[in-house]
């Protein structure tokens, strides 16, 4: 007998970092957090808002996830059903330097020249890490209560170090952080009929203008104009009066178009 064992297994879906940042921001600096999430993830941080934290212990990025299991018995008929209840995140890293940034958090009050005690201090926070050229971005949705588990203190010879637990609260959606990643090029072929004076085009649920000219250019410009896509989201190539090809290099769904005089295909 021959057995024949799953081959589906994808390495490529497999997760293992070379290097991760840590970036913060105090919620009394945050008015509005879908703002400060970047649209990929080489973005600059900085230019959102975003404060880096330094140097992180080699450990990087512990994930908990927790929660609690109640199990239900009936005579004769120990835990017949059991129900997973009151699920918490709790993420963590461990910071290397005394900077403006970690001294938000870790003995908050401090400064260049003070020390303050713990005291109550809510973050978002923002991971970036990278395997291999996979770059990752995760982007905490609601403030999240900071604590301190263990400081280094002052040891001879030894670096002093802050560890530090984010305790997560979820969003209406219950979740917990947003991801972004580096997009995958769509791309669209759009052949226009003969007889077509002007189109317009859908792409995730926004409308270009009227496009009365039938160049590469004249696409690429009005689907740039969406906000969606952006001055650099889109490159479309090919001969006036088509066929044209456009390559979305961020999101593109429901991607249709509808033409005067004749239509407009999309594949």
């Amino acid at each position: 007998m021959t057995i024949t064992l799953n081959d589906a297994a994808d390495a490529d879906l497999t997760l293992i970092p070379d290097d991760a940042e840590v970036w913060i921001a105090l919620k009394a600096d945050v008015t509005n957090i879908a703002a400060m999430i970047p649209a990929a993830p080489d973005d600059d941080l900085a230019a959102l808002g975003w404060s880096p934290a330094g140097l992180i212990d080699p450990k990087g990025i512990p994930v908990d996830p927790s929660g609690e299991i109640k199990e239900y018995d009936a005579f004769g008929r120990p835990n017949f059903r059991s129900k997973f209840k009151k699920g918490k995140l709790k993420t963590g890293f461990t910071v290397l330097e005394d900077n403006a940034t970690t001294r938000k958090v870790v003995l908050p009050g401090s400064d260049a020249d003070h020390i303050g005690i713990p005291k109550n201090v809510q973050i978002y926070v923002l991971y970036r890490f990278i395997d291999e050229d996979r770059l990752k971005v995760w982007v905490s949705l609601r403030p999240a209560t900071v604590e301190i588990t263990a400081h280094g203190g002052i040891i001879d010879g030894e670096l002093q170090t802050a560890e530090i637990k984010v305790h997560h609260s979820p969003d209406a959606n219950k979740d917990v952080f947003r991801k972004v990643v580096e997009p995958v090029a769509v791309t669209k072929v759009f052949t226009i009929a003969g007889g077509v004076t002007a189109y317009t085009v859908t792409v995730n649920a926004e409308t270009t203008s009227s496009i009365t000219t039938l160049t590469a250019a004249a696409l690429q410009s009005a689907l740039r104009a969406l906000a969606s896509i952006g001055s650099s989201g889109v490159t479309v190539t090919g001969s006036s009066g088509g066929p044209l090809t456009a390559v979305f290099t961020v999101a593109a769904a429901g991607v249709s178009a509808s033409g005067t005089g004749g239509t407009v295909t999309v594949s």
